[in-house]
């Protein structure tokens, strides 16, 4: 599970901060419970207080705690799994024997204990927890670990001062599996939006290899929350030097073994040769190599000398590992078109990379190579067409798969936003939002499978024949998917939808009939139609009154097609008609990535085409393309 960096456990996401509260306010209430809290495992195996709810008052329960020097304010971390001082408290107990169990058996169970100083230790000593038990008449503890989909995501405790009944705990569970499902989601959901913005950032940075890199390395540390990332290329001689790394707030023991090993991580003599016995065995080489000749996925291993031999001996390597508190190292080839082009390298303190770890890894390892390969062909590239054509090739797969995932995001933060007012539900909507439960999970599934598509993104996309109009149609349905439930388009029509603030927008179709085809790859043309589309809509919902889209086509001569896609909304001001191509440029202030209408532009221009934009502001805006008709004469 991908989890925030420990310098930032203090900054929860406010969707999940108020779904935690939630459920530890319904806890209390519902079970008449003294106190409850909330925990998160994160990426340094800490259980971290992410909400509590206590019916003590306030200024007792503090000067109690204060008293005991015990802090369970949100953000502090209680106890943590691999610190042996803490293997018997009960919130550690029934952490790790949910972590034994999920592998082979289904479900997990709670720990109840008679004792305050089970829940407590060792934050204080075993007297200090009894007098506070007394003093607020404690009869019981309960710790409920929480699991979803095989994974161990932190616990919910409680204490009562009457009994715990089996009831009661399958309360607890049932609302440990919400919690659960929140934290999961929430997580994922940062990560994907980490990737989105890796994804972009890097097209900003195409034209420098090493910021591309260096980007990489950086959000898997900052963003993901690992202990440390490098990134090494595979160049001429078949060498892998190190060519960026990121690690966490610990660079004393970098600068400790660079010192030891008489060398730096970034200098030339940081690189091992897949050529060469002396490397066989380094992690790099043996992931690269794979089986057969065949490149691994992945490979891991519990060591980081295998990482770093054999430049750093085991002993120093072993004593940098304890001092990270590194528990697991992992390599992910990265690949352009099935060849090796480097290999991105992550350590964990956590004790294996469950299946979602390496699956985005393994797309954050091809956004590497992705920016590798923009690189050097910005690079090797000396005439403007060439940039565009191979630019929208190698952009588009990336683009397109971020929409699919940001429309998965939208759904599961309208879910976590749900969750916010489940106190205010029925004990029928709350079986409802059980069932929800599952399909958050066929989501987040989807989810896997889009960022599968991303591992190979910059792959060749084919050429063929394509028929314009199939691809204005389907860039429709992309972006209005309650079209796609009405009869079957028709080439000249008009459809009236709604606009999310009330008002209607009116759809008109104009596509001429027999049109000849054009060469081109129909998913990246329908999806260069959906960015102008998408502009159009935007634009009429920011009148914030009723509008019309009109989309439009004909042969303009016996070699040429026109497109025309017209709205009606707020237009654009002439002063920022120069610039809406730009890369990094928006009218949406703060929300827009300055990305589509940019590769757009160089798409149609690698088509050999032009697209012209007519806009007055208030009136409403006309994009003008014009498409080559495909000539096979020569094929």
């Amino acid at each position: 599970m991908i989890h925030l960096n420990r310098k930032h456990h203090s900054r929860l996401s406010p969707r999940l901060q108020s779904v935690l509260q939630q459920i530890v306010d319904d806890v209390v209430n519902r079970l008449g419970c003294l106190g409850a809290l909330a925990t998160t495992l994160e990426n340094d195996m800490g259980l971290y207080v992410r909400a509590s709810a206590f019916t003590v008052p306030d200024g007792r329960l503090q000067q109690v705690f204060a008293h005991s020097h015990i802090n369970l304010e949100p953000g502090q971390a209680m106890m943590y799994l691999n610190n042996a001082r803490h293997r018997y408290n009960l919130g550690v107990s029934a952490v790790n024997g949910a972590t034994a169990r999920v592998v082979n058996e289904p479900g997990h169970q709670h720990l109840l204990s008679e004792r305050l100083y089970d829940l407590l230790r060792p934050l204080t000593d075993r007297a200090t927890a009894d007098e506070i038990q007394r003093e607020l008449d404690i009869s019981q503890v309960i710790a409920v670990p929480l699991v979803v989909q095989k994974e161990v995501v932190g616990a919910v405790m409680a204490l009562t001062q009457d009994s715990f009944t089996n009831r009661d705990a399958e309360f607890l569970e049932a609302f440990g599996n919400l919690a659960a499902s929140a934290i999961q989601n929430d997580y994922r959901l940062t990560a994907m939006e980490s990737l989105e913005r890796v994804i972009f950032g890097l097209q900003a940075r195409m034209t420098d290899e090493t910021r591309v890199l260096q980007t990489v390395v950086d959000a898997v540390v900052q963003e993901l929350g690992y202990e440390g990332a490098m990134v090494a290329t595979l160049e001429n001689g078949n060498a892998l030097p190190v060519r960026a790394y990121a690690l966490d707030d610990t660079p004393q023991i970098l600068t400790h073994l660079e010192k030891k090993a008489g060398m730096s991580l970034l200098s030339p003599k940081s690189v091992v040769f897949l050529d060469q016995s002396r490397y066989q065995h380094n992690l790099s080489v043996r992931a690269v190599k794979g089986i057969d000749g065949r490149p691994q996925k992945f490979l891991t291993s519990d060591h980081l000398h295998d990482l770093l031999r054999p430049f750093i001996n085991k002993p120093l390597a072993d004593f940098a590992q304890r001092m990270l508190g590194i528990r697991q190292v992992i390599a992910v080839p990265f690949f352009i078109e099935d060849e090796v082009v480097g290999n991105l390298f992550v350590a964990s303190r956590r004790d294996h990379f469950t299946t979602w770890e390496t699956t985005l890894l393994t797309t954050f390892g091809q956004q590497a190579a992705a920016g590798i390969r923009n690189a050097r062909l910005y690079r090797e590239a000396e005439e403007q067409r060439r940039i565009a054509a191979l630019f929208g090739r190698m952009a588009f797969s990336s683009t397109a798969a971020v929409h699919g995932l940001g429309n998965d995001l939208s759904i599961i933060s309208t879910y976590l936003q749900m969750l916010q007012s489940i106190d205010d539900f029925s004990d029928s909507q709350k079986a409802e939002m059980a069932t929800t439960n599952a399909r958050m999970v066929e989501r987040i599934d989807k989810s896997l499978r889009l960022l599968d598509n991303l591992h190979e993104p910059w792959r060749h996309t084919p050429d063929k024949a394509v028929q314009v109009n199939d691809c204005l149609v389907r860039a429709v349905r992309e972006q209005f998917p309650e079209w796609r439930r009405g009869d079957t388009a028709v080439a000249n029509a008009e459809y009236s939808l709604d606009l999310p603030n009330g008002h209607t927008l009116t759809l008109t179709l104009s596509l001429a009939n027999d049109l000849p085809t054009i060469h081109t790859a129909p998913d990246m043309l329908s999806e260069a139609f959906r960015v102008i589309i998408k502009n159009g809509y935007e634009a009429i919902v920011a009148k914030n009154k009723s509008g019309a889209l009109h989309v439009a086509s004909r042969l303009q001569a016996p070699n040429r097609l026109q497109i025309l896609i017209r709205d009606s909304g707020v237009g654009i001001r002439p002063e920022d008609l120069p610039r809406i191509f730009e890369l990094g440029w928006s009218s949406k202030k703060g929300k827009g990535m300055g990305f589509g209408l940019f590769w757009t532009r160089d798409f149609i221009h690698g088509l050999g085409g032009s697209i012209y934009i007519d806009s007055k502001p208030g009136l409403g805006t006309t994009f003008d393309i014009m498409l080559a008709v495909a000539d096979f004469s020569t094929s």
